[in-house]
């Protein structure tokens, strides 16, 4: 029994590393192993394989595997609430059971479900809270992933609050140079972006790339997100020769990582798009917004509020080009995503309405 729980935590750890080094295919399959002799071992409700399930939801969200990122989550989730029937007060449990809500809650903002959403991470708030305590971990983790779909819905004071307490809570038990504070940092950085308000994010987005070049170093993912994250507020301070090189780079990088069609390359291409169009290039500009709209629509569907961001930004080029007819057709398509994911209070709705208004 006890050799196979030791082959089940070498195997995780093994899926730890292959993740480090980039190679997420092998990760994935080490996960399985790992779940595979954790239920061996301890029979199907074991803990350990829910905590390993939610390790692979994080993986596979990564990845943009939304569909098997659920799938890992809501098995987590089952496992967890089958455990909770037999020993409700245990924190172990409820820690991944935390775990698992927040995953479940995260994927589903990604997918624009927002709603659904919204309750699960008000669970895990509220679960969190009770069994680890307002400054615990798991709160904090909470907190961030409310902050998140938030600052998605346009609620950016209800946003500021939650990542505000997190990151106090992070910085008194952690300290600065930790990347649980620079992702709050990062995510500040962001919120202030929705916000327009660029020169209050600079700060924080240049804070979250400093700390993690220290503790993860140049070319880890997480570093690689926050440059980008920083090249965003650039671009809104229209620091365009600072911005562009950061965004190529960082397209090279999750190029080579992730293959072609991944979310974190359409978002990169959608922003280098502006850039280019920007900087009076607007050929280019069209080419990287068409190649953004087609990864998104491949990974996230036609009917999302970010390929409609894409869509809307291109309706931009065709219309200063004077195609106004193709122009006027995406700022619809966009408009009416946008409307019936987020409302008609939305940013991302008025900006399409006035867009189709004065095409």
């Amino acid at each position: 029994m006890a050799t196979l729980i030791q082959k089940a935590v070498q195997k995780y750890e093994e899926a730890e590393a292959a993740l480090d080094r980039g190679d997420l295919a092998r990760s994935d399959a080490l996960h399985l192993e790992s779940i595979a002799l954790f239920q061996k071992a301890s029979g199907r409700h074991s803990l350990d394989a829910a905590s390993v399930y939610t390790s692979l939801s994080g993986l596979r969200q990564q990845t943009g595997d939304l569909e098997g990122a659920l799938n890992a989550a809501n098995e987590a989730e089952s496992i967890v609430t089958d455990l909770f029937v037999d020993d409700p007060s245990g924190n172990d449990l409820q820690k991944v059971r935390v775990q698992a809500w927040v995953q479940i809650g995260s994927i589903h903002r990604q997918r624009a479900e927002y709603d659904r959403s919204e309750a699960w991470l008000q669970r895990a708030l509220e679960l969190a809270i009770l069994h680890f305590g307002e400054g615990g971990e798991p709160a904090c983790d909470a907190r961030n992933e409310l902050g998140i779909l938030y600052k998605y819905t346009a609620q950016f004071d209800k946003a500021e609050t939650l990542y505000k307490a997190a990151l106090a809570n992070l910085q008194s038990r952690m300290g600065e140079q930790d990347s649980s504070v620079a992702a709050i940092y990062h995510n500040l950085g962001g919120l202030e972006h929705a916000r327009k308000r660029y020169s209050e994010g600079e700060p924080y987005a240049r804070k979250a790339w400093e700390i993690n070049r220290q503790v993860l170093g140049e070319d880890h993912p997480v570093t690689l997100a926050d440059a980008a994250a920083y090249a965003g507020l650039l671009d809104g301070l229209g620091r365009y020769a600072e911005s562009e090189p950061i965004y190529r780079k960082v397209l090279a990088a999750f190029t080579s990582l992730y293959g072609d069609d991944h979310y974190e390359i359409a978002v990169n291409l959608n922003n280098l798009a502006n850039v280019r169009n920007a900087c009076g290039d607007p050929q280019e500009a069209e080419a990287l917004f068409r190649r953004a709209i087609t990864i998104k629509e491949k990974i996230l569907g036609r009917d999302h509020p970010d390929t409609a961001l894409s869509l809307n930004n291109l309706g931009v080029i065709l219309r200063e080009q004077g195609r106004t007819d193709e122009a006027r057709a995406l700022f619809r398509r966009a408009l009416d995503c946008f409307q019936r994911h987020l409302g008609d209070e939305h940013p991302n709705t008025e900006l399409a309405r006035t867009n189709l208004a004065a095409s």
